[in-house]
């Protein structure tokens, strides 16, 4: 069965050549926001999904006013085809996580380039890592983001230590000899801002809108930390 399932009239060959930008679920979900601010900013178009069942089932109503639904892992790519965008909706299954990690590996291997975000666990830096920006860079085409004030990870351990990551670290070191991996450190809560500051960073870093003035929200975070509350109840 082929994992990456075109929308009708996109061709797959397309996907060659492109930049593939797949964040992972980590703490906070931070590259899961950031991921929508490149898709709902840039604007990236949605051309296809991954079929896979190693994720929870999940669907929704479309935010692009587009027939259809939205489904656990959506493929989204730019007009000029020279990014691509994973956006994950929901959490692995917890024992498909091996699956999961070929699956998606084997989908981002046609890629000459891939771009790794992740978060890290906050409370686990080291002194020198709270001393200091709340990102780091790893893998390969580090220098831009070493200009920008940004390090490179440090590593106390053989293997690499990514505390809050998920699996990243598994998806990592399957395809280091083409990914850069972004990092930033943070912890459970309202990650809006967040998110606005890893894609500034990663914005810099990449330059995909040169000029970029300010970020567009989808209209689901309207409601991401629910309704608000009515304070005349606390009056």
């Amino acid at each position: 069965m082929t994992l990456f399932v075109p929308v009708p009239n996109y061709n797959a060959d397309q996907l060659k050549g492109s930049t593939l930008i797949l964040p992972m679920v980590s703490i906070g979900n931070i590259p899961q926001l950031t991921a929508d601010l490149f898709i709902h900013t840039f604007p990236l178009d949605r051309v296809g999904f991954l079929d896979t069942d190693t994720v929870i089932p999940v669907s929704s109503l479309r935010e692009d006013t587009q027939l259809g639904a939205t489904v656990p892992i959506e493929v989204y790519q730019s007009r000029d085809r020279q990014w691509t965008c994973i956006q994950q909706r929901s959490p692995t299954i917890k024992g498909k996580r091996k699956s999961y990690v070929d699956e998606l590996v084997q989908f981002a291997s046609q890629f000459d380039r891939v771009v790794l975000l992740t978060s890290m666990d906050a409370s686990s830096r080291l002194d020198s890592q709270i001393n200091s920006v709340p990102f780091r860079v790893l893998g390969q085409d580090v220098t831009r983001s070493i200009e920008l004030g940004v390090p490179q990870l440090e590593q106390t351990e053989e293997r690499l230590h990514l505390p809050g990551s998920g699996l990243t670290r598994h998806v990592y070191e399957k395809l280091q000899d083409k990914a850069t991996l972004f990092i930033m450190f943070a912890l459970e809560g309202d990650n809006v801002q967040d998110s606005i500051e890893f894609g500034n960073y990663i914005n810099s870093v990449l330059e995909i809108q040169k000029d970029l003035k300010q970020w567009t929200p989808p209209k689901s975070w309207e409601f991401l930390f629910g309704t608000p509350f009515n304070a005349d109840l606390y009056h």
